[in-house]
Protein backbone atom coordinates (compact mmCIF):
# COMPACT_ATOMS: atom_id res chain seq x y z
CA UNK A 1 0.00 0.00 0.00
CA UNK A 2 2.59 2.38 -1.10
CA UNK A 3 2.14 5.08 -3.57
CA UNK A 4 4.00 7.68 -5.46
CA UNK A 5 3.07 11.30 -5.19
CA UNK A 6 4.18 13.70 -7.85
CA UNK A 7 3.57 17.28 -8.75
CA UNK A 8 3.66 18.95 -12.06
CA UNK A 9 4.07 22.60 -12.75
CA UNK A 10 4.51 24.93 -15.62
CA UNK A 11 6.65 27.99 -15.48
CA UNK A 12 6.49 30.56 -18.23
CA UNK A 13 9.14 33.19 -18.40
CA UNK A 14 8.92 36.07 -20.80
CA UNK A 15 11.61 38.50 -21.71
CA UNK A 16 10.72 42.06 -20.78
CA UNK A 17 9.39 44.14 -23.63
CA UNK A 18 11.42 47.27 -24.14
CA UNK A 19 9.52 49.87 -26.14
CA UNK A 20 11.32 51.43 -29.05
CA UNK A 21 11.52 55.17 -28.54
CA UNK A 22 11.94 57.29 -31.63
CA UNK A 23 12.96 60.91 -31.25
CA UNK A 24 12.35 63.23 -34.18
CA UNK A 25 12.38 66.97 -34.79
CA UNK A 26 9.03 68.35 -33.65
CA UNK A 27 8.42 70.05 -37.01
CA UNK A 28 8.82 66.70 -38.75
CA UNK A 29 6.47 64.89 -36.36
CA UNK A 30 3.71 67.44 -36.91
CA UNK A 31 4.41 68.17 -40.61
CA UNK A 32 1.19 66.49 -41.76
CA UNK A 33 -0.87 68.71 -39.46
CA UNK A 34 0.89 71.86 -40.62
CA UNK A 35 0.46 70.77 -44.26
CA UNK A 36 -3.33 70.75 -43.90
CA UNK A 37 -3.91 74.50 -44.37
CA UNK A 38 -1.64 75.39 -41.45
CA UNK A 39 -3.99 73.48 -39.12
CA UNK A 40 -1.48 73.25 -36.25
CA UNK A 41 -1.62 76.19 -33.85
CA UNK A 42 0.69 75.05 -31.04
CA UNK A 43 2.01 72.03 -29.12
CA UNK A 44 2.88 71.99 -25.41
CA UNK A 45 4.70 69.31 -23.36
CA UNK A 46 5.43 69.29 -19.63
CA UNK A 47 8.59 67.63 -18.35
CA UNK A 48 8.38 66.11 -14.89
CA UNK A 49 12.17 65.84 -14.86
CA UNK A 50 12.78 69.56 -15.31
CA UNK A 51 9.42 70.81 -13.99
CA UNK A 52 9.11 73.01 -17.08
CA UNK A 53 6.84 73.46 -20.07
CA UNK A 54 8.16 73.42 -23.64
CA UNK A 55 6.25 74.57 -26.71
CA UNK A 56 6.32 74.37 -30.48
CA UNK A 57 4.63 76.91 -32.74
CA UNK A 58 5.03 76.26 -36.49
CA UNK A 59 4.87 79.94 -37.50
CA UNK A 60 8.18 81.38 -38.73
CA UNK A 61 7.98 84.21 -36.18
CA UNK A 62 8.38 81.62 -33.38
CA UNK A 63 11.27 79.62 -34.88
CA UNK A 64 13.85 81.09 -32.49
CA UNK A 65 11.51 80.94 -29.47
CA UNK A 66 10.39 77.29 -29.77
CA UNK A 67 11.62 75.20 -26.84
CA UNK A 68 10.07 71.88 -27.89
CA UNK A 69 12.64 70.98 -30.53
CA UNK A 70 12.21 67.19 -30.51
CA UNK A 71 9.30 64.85 -29.85
CA UNK A 72 9.51 61.18 -28.92
CA UNK A 73 7.14 58.24 -29.07
CA UNK A 74 5.26 58.08 -25.80
CA UNK A 75 5.44 61.83 -25.18
CA UNK A 76 2.17 63.18 -23.83
CA UNK A 77 1.45 66.54 -25.41
CA UNK A 78 -1.27 69.13 -25.71
CA UNK A 79 -2.00 69.85 -29.38
CA UNK A 80 -4.08 72.81 -30.55
CA UNK A 81 -5.55 72.59 -34.06
CA UNK A 82 -7.96 74.80 -36.00
CA UNK A 83 -10.13 72.03 -37.50
CA UNK A 84 -10.69 68.31 -36.95
CA UNK A 85 -7.96 66.12 -38.41
CA UNK A 86 -6.71 62.56 -38.07
CA UNK A 87 -3.14 62.37 -36.77
CA UNK A 88 -1.24 59.17 -35.96
CA UNK A 89 -4.45 57.14 -36.11
CA UNK A 90 -6.38 59.34 -33.70
CA UNK A 91 -8.75 62.24 -34.21
CA UNK A 92 -7.67 65.72 -33.24
CA UNK A 93 -10.67 67.97 -32.70
CA UNK A 94 -10.70 71.75 -33.17
CA UNK A 95 -9.13 73.24 -30.05
CA UNK A 96 -6.88 71.53 -27.51
CA UNK A 97 -6.25 67.76 -27.55
CA UNK A 98 -4.24 65.74 -25.00
CA UNK A 99 -2.54 62.88 -26.86
CA UNK A 100 0.31 60.38 -26.59
CA UNK A 101 2.65 60.43 -29.58
CA UNK A 102 3.15 57.18 -31.49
Amino acid sequence: VGGTTGTTGLTITAAPVVPVVTTTATGTVFASVVAQADNLVRVWRYSNATQAWAFYDPRAAFAAANTLTTASTGDIVWVNVKVKQTFQGQDLFAGWNLISLK
